[in-house]
């Protein structure tokens, strides 16, 4: 399939999610469900350092898990968006400020990736072969790009799907979380 025709395969679909998510009422059972999943990972493999991401808007909850994993001892770093497309980590204590889109990103010490033993990500949709599709932006792709620790995304159950459009630039993940489960597709030692 060409280029052109990918992307608007991609752009339809982050359409058709994005008015799901909107017409789904918070339920905090989600964020818990989301959270014993996280933080049963993060138990089975030993985390001392993990990456993840502040929810915005209606995207996945994950602040209950950061809670969790903070009270458990582990480093968090969260990202920070820069003007250049790049993500740059901070250790979250617990601050933080309006960051270039206009919500909530971490305040604290600026940190490398070097020790984290997950990333845990936003998506879109992920696939039954761990392609993620994010919001098209690709600060993600770009940070997990060549790097050598396994991602998890996190997405409502409805957003595990049979396929997701995927290009050259897009880079599959180890496993998903939803509300109800874990999927673990390759690559989670």
């Amino acid at each position: 399939m060409s280029g052109p025709n990918l992307t608007e395969l991609k752009r339809e679909l982050r359409a058709d999610l994005r008015a799901r998510r909107a017409s789904r009422a918070y339920d905090p059972d989600l964020a818990d469900g989301i959270m014993r999943h996280l933080a049963e990972l993060c138990m089975a493999r030993g985390s001392k350092r993990v990456a993840c991401y502040l929810p915005f808007g209606d995207e996945p909850d994950t602040e209950l898990f950061i809670d969790w994993a903070m009270d458990a001892g582990i480093d968090v770093l969260l990202p920070v968006s820069l003007e250049s497309g790049e993500l740059e980590w901070v250790v979250f204590t617990g601050e933080t400020e309006t960051g270039i889109f206009g919500f909530a990103e971490a305040v604290g010490e600026r940190a490398d990736l070097c020790g984290v033993d997950l990333i845990i990500a936003p998506a879109l949709a992920v696939d039954t072969e761990g392609n993620r599709l994010g919001k098209g932006k690709g600060y993600y792709d770009r940070a997990i790009a060549g790097v050598n620790i396994p991602v998890v995304a996190v997405v409502f159950e409805d957003e595990l799907l049979e396929s997701v459009p995927v290009e050259d630039h897009d880079c599959p993940v180890q496993a998903v979380v939803t509300p109800e489960q874990l999927v673990v597709f390759a690559g989670l030692k």
